[in-house]
């Protein structure tokens, strides 16, 4: 149970398990390696002489950063666009966060994190308009516009959040009672100079207060540095989830392909140290003392005592083959769980075909885009809140993936077509049609006219059918 306001809170600590892992593999072999042990465990009777080496030079195949990266950029390939937003709220988009990013690059930045993480939080924030007796220090708007007083967003990423509490609401919604973030912020030190200042921020509805650790004897305390009053009536928080598990928690999407991207370096490494091992033969000799002088060398010969034997002892290659197969098949395994974020499914119904006829299935990154838009409205709707002000319009985020969606599932769909008609269960024209119905093929192509068109082709040698590769998914 959290006593001090430092204190990490268990569901923090749960999910950190999971974050670490996920860090380490999108920070590439830098930080694989700083991982050390916790990733490529020694073997047993390994010398750390040879596990040092060994780690430094197992390289990583990064999967899973590749992935991330490829897919959150994917609804960004668009500018974010909006409909009958106030004018107000249209002068904020362009610097949103008062750092000079817009609102598009801004959301990239969120939906990278989460897509890594699970989840990730926006926290509006707005310099103090009121002071510590609840007196407004502007009185209108147009004194805190002179002033430049407006609202912006700020990233929190998932390991700023010590803990929370919170409760149900009279609508038995969910909501924040308590927030406690750490930040860092940046003061003058000296003249010219300046430095970061680590600070613990707590919310409540309508107040906040910041810690910072004491001086002299109570260095490693935190105490209390600052506090007010806010003009939100609510801890001015929204988090936006990717793969939730529950209030302010989930799990990282992408998990699974984290632990098979894990067991690859693991392998990989395995396989450059057999490698190393197979290149290099060695010279075995019998009926030799240790009085015995023996010269190896390229201008030399091997002077041996009547009796001994000396020969190469060779690997014979099948752990080489072996492990290169096991490394070729989790590259696979890694491609096709990336893919699976484009697929389409159904959405909380069991009719998945009329889902899929009447274009209401959707992949997985579609539901992530149309949870960011949401995200990024309620945002939008906390920011106009201390303005006094209502928040008209909505945003749309690029969630068109259709041909990403037909590249990730047309190669397993067609393949598995063309078996049901190589075992008799299927007949061409019908697979024609399917292909046809699932978009792969011309809508306006006539089966008797492309049956007529093959009947007039010279005959073709047979080509193997690839193994589907599907775009982006590395």
């Amino acid at each position: 149970m959290s006593n001090k306001v430092n204190d990490k809170s268990a569901a923090v600590e749960a999910m950190e398990a999971d974050w670490d892992k996920i860090d380490a593999l999108v920070g590439g072999t830098k930080t694989m390696r700083a991982a050390g042990e916790k990733f490529l465990p020694k073997f047993p009777g390994e010398s750390q002489k040879s596990y040092d080496y060994r780690l430094k030079t197992s390289t990583l195949y990064n999967a899973l950063g590749r992935t991330v990266e490829n897919m959150a950029a994917k609804p960004f390939a668009e500018q974010i666009t909006y409909a009958d937003i106030d004018k107000v709220a249209e002068e904020w988009l362009p610097n949103i966060d008062l750092c000079g990013n817009n609102l598009t690059v801004f959301a990239h930045s969120v939906f990278t994190e989460a897509l890594a993480k699970g989840l990730t939080h926006i926290l509006v924030d707005l310099p103090p308009t009121i002071d510590k007796d609840g007196n407004r220090k502007y009185v209108t708007q147009a004194d805190e516009k002179q002033a430049g007083l407006r609202p912006y967003l700020v990233h929190i990423k998932p390991r700023q959040v010590l803990g929370w509490r919170s409760t149900k609401g009279e609508n038995g919604v969910e909501v924040l009672d308590m927030l406690r973030l750490m930040e860092c912020v940046e003061e003058p030190d000296g003249d010219f100079g300046t430095v970061m200042v680590e600070q613990i921020r707590v919310l409540t509805p309508g107040t906040w207060a910041t810690y910072r650790k004491g001086r002299d004897a109570q260095k490693d305390e935190w105490v209390e540095h600052d506090s007010g009053v806010t003009s939100f009536e609510n801890i001015p928080l929204v988090t936006f989830y990717t793969k939730r598990t529950g209030f302010m928690t989930a799990v990282p999407p992408l998990l699974d392909m984290a632990d098979k991207n894990v067991e690859h370096w693991q392998s990989s490494s395995d396989q450059r140290s057999i490698l190393h091992v197979a290149r290099v033969p060695i010279l075995a000799i019998s009926g030799v003392t240790d009085d015995d002088t023996i010269e190896i060398g390229a201008k030399t010969f091997l002077r041996l005592p009547t009796g001994a034997k000396a020969e190469y002892v060779e690997h014979t290659g099948a752990a080489i083959e072996a492990g290169r197969n096991d490394i070729k098949d989790l590259e696979d395994q890694m491609r096709a769980m990336g893919a699976e974020l484009l697929v389409a499914s159904e959405v909380a119904s069991t009719a998945t075909q009329n889902n899929i006829e009447n274009g209401d299935a959707k992949c997985q990154l579609q539901r992530m885009t149309q949870g960011l838009e949401d995200t990024l409205d309620n945002a939008l709707d906390l920011m106009h809140q201390p303005m006094r002000m209502e928040y008209k319009g909505t945003l749309d985020v690029f969630d068109d993936f259709a041909s990403d969606m037909i590249i990730a599932t047309a190669g397993p769909f067609v393949i598995a077509l063309v078996q049901l008609v190589n075992n008799g269960l299927m007949s061409k024209e019908d697979a024609f049609n399917e292909m046809q119905r699932y978009g792969i093929l011309n809508p306006d192509l006539v089966w008797k006219d492309v049956q007529s068109r093959i009947s007039l082709e010279p005959p073709m040698f047979e080509v193997p059918m690839p193994k589907p590769d599907p775009v982006d998914a590395e």
